[in-house]
């Protein structure tokens, strides 16, 4: 009978304590735990001041004075599918960009109903927002599926 193999390569040692996974190359659990709930309370609150200011009475933001409303709108819709990323973790790319995109579509309908204007041109913005989140996310994390980001533990 064979004697058993050892292992080569990095081994969790007692004495080291909560750094052992950074010799590893990986943060420990808490870390990532702690940073996790953070991005989630951010991306919570973002997604709450979006929506509150896109859907206030025409008194309290008017369109008109915004100069780069169609920015503005690109930009918040962005952080719209970057929130959705993070509170949403398993839900594939695809699927939080159409939602984002659907979000929008509501927000336009809603602010007929609170004395704003809706305008295809700001649901194009918002689209294009999305799409180009999407692009970045995308690069950001190779293209590959979000699954291939996912270890054991997480799912």
């Amino acid at each position: 009978m064979d004697p058993p193999r050892r292992r080569r390569g990095f081994r969790r040692h007692r004495g080291l304590g909560p750094g052992c996974g950074l010799i590893e190359g990986r943060p420990p659990a808490k870390v990532l735990n702690s940073m996790r709930s953070f991005l989630r309370i951010a991306g919570a609150g973002v997604m709450i001041v979006l929506l509150a200011l896109m859907l206030a009475p025409g008194g309290m933001i008017e369109a008109e004075e915004i100069i780069w409303d169609k920015a503005a709108h690109f930009i918040a819709f962005g952080l719209i599918l970057w929130s959705l990323g993070v509170l949403f973790r398993r839900l594939p790319r695809l699927a939080a960009a159409v939602l984002a995109v659907a979000i929008g579509a509501a927000v336009e309908v809603v602010q007929a109903y609170v004395g704003r204007d809706p305008s295809w041109g700001d649901l194009l913005a918002d689209t294009l927002g999305v799409a180009t989140a999407l692009l970045i996310w995308g690069v950001w994390r190779g293209f590959r599926p979000r699954e291939a980001f996912q270890t054991s533990n997480t799912r």
